[in-house]
Parts: structure tokens; C-alpha cells; sequence
């Protein structure tokens, strides 16, 4: 693992710590990361599914609307 100095904003880092409840530095700095990586993965996967086009005819399966499952199951 990588030793890193850096310079925190105590206000800033104190804040995170109350508000994750890690009692480290270090813990919130590595779980920031975490965060920040997979928000960004997120987008970049939400963002690959709406490039797709013409999805229903790719999957040669019929595609039901967004909560047409749901009012099945409960009857609607």
C-alpha cells in the first residue's frame, strides 16, 4: 500500500468522520474514494445503457414497460 502525505481541511475531515462514523483518517479518506469510484463507474454505466438502440429487437424477447410486472403480481 502506497503512503501518501496530504494536507485535510481538519473541519472538512471531522465532519466526514461524524458523518460515516469511522474513527480514522484514513478510513474516511479510503472510503471516500471507494464512494467517488463507484459513482462515477455508475454514471458511466447508466450512460452506456441509454446509448443503446433498438434494445427490444437486439433481445429477441418481448420487453414489458417499467412497472408492468408490478400491476401483474398485484393484479392491476
Amino acid at each position: 500500500m502506497a503512503m501518501t502525505s496530504v494536507d485535510l481541511d481538519p473541519r472538512l475531515i471531522e465532519r466526514a468522520r461524524a458523518l460515516t462514523g469511522e474513527r480514522s483518517n484514513r478510513a474516511v479518506i479510503d472510503l471516500a474514494l471507494r464512494r467517488l469510484i463507484a459513482s462515477r463507474q455508475k454514471g458511466a454505466m447508466i450512460n452506456g445503457i441509454a446509448e443503446l438502440v433498438d434494445l427490444p429487437a437486439g433481445l429477441d424477447a418481448p420487453v414489458a414497460p417499467p412497472g408492468a410486472a408490478a400491476a401483474q403480481i398485484h393484479g392491476s
